[in-house]
């Protein structure tokens, strides 16, 4: 009987949505990375950031195991062309969340060591001014549409 419990509780995990807590306040789900072809040097990352705490997030940053660096940019429209912009900080307002989507902020994973193939995970940490990360294991994915089905699981 007991294992047939532990077997229900494992289930009952899977259907939870991704979602990875560190600092206790802020967290990270629905997170995925672009799968680009391997001639491409850097390549973007998406995510819902939730700020639970009483206090503003602030993320300045990430960290990837495949990228050099990881920065905070948003496209913006700058004489009809679309543009791609470094931001110091995302702020995120206590019990707000920021989206990260594409043609909006989003992380850019710069200098690659390797392009994730799409079906890949790709470790990811976003840093807070306080010094902490929070860190989830995202998919690699061709585009949104391709992983609306596919949840991924901690």
């Amino acid at each position: 009987m007991r294992a047939t419990v532990k077997f229900f509780i494992v289930l009952a995990c899977a259907a939870l949505p991704a979602i990875v807590v560190a600092q206790g306040n802020v967290s990270i789900e629905q997170a995925w990375v672009r799968a680009l072809p391997p001639t491409q040097s850097n390549t973007a990352a998406y995510m819902t950031i939730l700020n639970a705490g009483p206090d503003v997030a602030i993320v300045r940053g990430g960290s990837s195991e495949i990228a050099q660096a990881v920065e905070v940019h948003r496209t913006v429209e700058v004489d009809g062309m679309m543009r791609m912009e470094q931001l110091d900080e995302l702020r995120i307002a206590p019990g707000e969340q920021a989206v990260l989507a594409p043609g909006g902020t989003h992380l850019m994973l710069l200098n690659l060591t390797t392009m994730p193939a799409a079906g890949d995970e790709v470790r990811l940490c976003v840093q807070l001014a306080s010094g902490a990360e929070v860190c989830t294991v995202a998919p690699a994915r061709k585009s949104v549409s391709s992983g609306k089905a596919h949840a991924h699981h901690h």
